[in-house]
């Protein structure tokens, strides 16, 4: 007896639609082949169940004979939906009696449509290779990374590709490590072109490690970065495109830095820091400069004159408005010492 087998424990398998009410007592040969897509199951009126990455395919079994079966992908969590007139490399359970697909075969770079089956099905209607019900084949607008050893890289119908990669000086790409190290790089994009560039990538978000990269910022950053802008040593996460979109549902947008956030447009390049402390010391001389005229306002209200020919003196008529002054002036330094305790309510150190 086997560790699995004819066990009392061994649970009853329910998995989809297959039920098995017998326990397992043996394990059976599979069989395999590369098959040719015919139509995708993709869950519309005329399939009628929902599209779960099943398809229909002709295969040929151990005898020979030509078969058109369903077939489903064999890990319900990563796979690619094959295309009509697409070939698959395809598993039979030999339990079951079900096919399985593990993948595309591939064909030299084309990622958008591949029409390399073994049989070939037309749209009766264009006397065309069939692509599908819905998708549009455009098999010349992406073409396959350009893929360098140890690379591993997911990739899109569509130009969309996850590339896991390393800086290599032996490489011509535009990331190499700053130390001449095999340093990891991680670059999620969508493009056309087989290599990923700043410059021609609809977006890109980069996850460095001490990688120099030229990035075409658009406005010059204060000196400080500017300067090492392009030769980091060290990791950085870079989002690029023609709009940057940050939105928060129901709580903060929250920006921590260790040093300074620099916020740079076409017109003004400048960091937080800078900006803070500049209106902090600018309340302080509108403060000064409030309490002159403060000052100025209540001598002028009390001053007195004297009136020629009547031998005695009285206020000037603008009192009422230096009086006025005064409490406006009250009023302003009011709200600065307000301002200058929320500003320096922002300061850490």
């Amino acid at each position: 007896m086997t560790k699995y087998s004819d066990s009392a424990d061994f649970p009853d398998i329910s998995v989809g639609s297959t039920t098995s009410n017998n326990k397992q007592t043996a394990f059976t040969n599979t069989e395999q082949c590369m098959g040719s897509v015919v139509m995708v199951l993709s869950g519309t009126e005329k399939d009628g169940d929902p599209g779960v990455g099943d398809v229909v395919a002709t295969v040929k079994s151990n005898q020979s004979k030509i078969l058109t079966v369903t077939v489903s992908p064999l890990s319900p969590h990563m796979f690619t939906i094959p295309l009509p007139n697409e070939k698959i490399h395809c598993i039979k359970d030999g339990s079951t009696g079900r096919w399985f697909y593990t993948g595309i075969a591939s064909d030299r770079g084309m990622v958008n449509f591949l029409m390399n089956a073994d049989n070939i099905t037309y749209n009766p209607s264009t006397n065309e290779p069939f692509t599908g019900d819905t998708f549009i084949a455009i098999p010349l607008s992406a073409r396959s990374l350009n893929l360098f050893e140890g690379d591993v890289v997911v990739q899109g119908r569509h130009g969309a590709s996850l590339r896991f990669t390393g800086a290599n000086p032996n490489h011509n790409v535009p990331w190499q490590s700053s130390t001449d190290s095999t340093s990891p790089i991680t670059i999620l994009r969508n493009g056309y072109l087989p290599t990923e560039s700043f410059n021609t990538d609809s977006a890109g978000v980069w996850l460095t490690s001490d990688q120099h990269l030229p990035i075409p910022l658009k406005a010059t950053l204060p000196t400080d970065i500017e300067n090492v802008k392009d030769t980091y040593n060290a990791g950085q996460v870079i989002l690029f495109s023609d709009r940057i979109v940050i939105g928060s549902r129901q709580d903060d947008i929250i920006l921590s830095s260790n040093k300074t956030i620099a916020l740079c447009t076409q017109e003004w390049a400048h960091d937080v820091d800078t900006v803070l402390e500049n209106l902090s010391a600018l309340i302080d001389e509108v403060k000064k400069l409030t309490s002159e005229v403060k000052t100025q306002a209540m001598a002028s209200a009390q001053q007195t004159f004297p009136v020629p020919g009547v031998g005695t003196t009285l206020i000037s008529v603008q009192s009422p408005r230096f009086s006025t002054s005064f409490q406006n002036s009250l009023n302003i330094e009011s709200k600065l010492m307000e301002l200058k305790t929320n500003i320096d309510t922002l300061k850490q150190k």
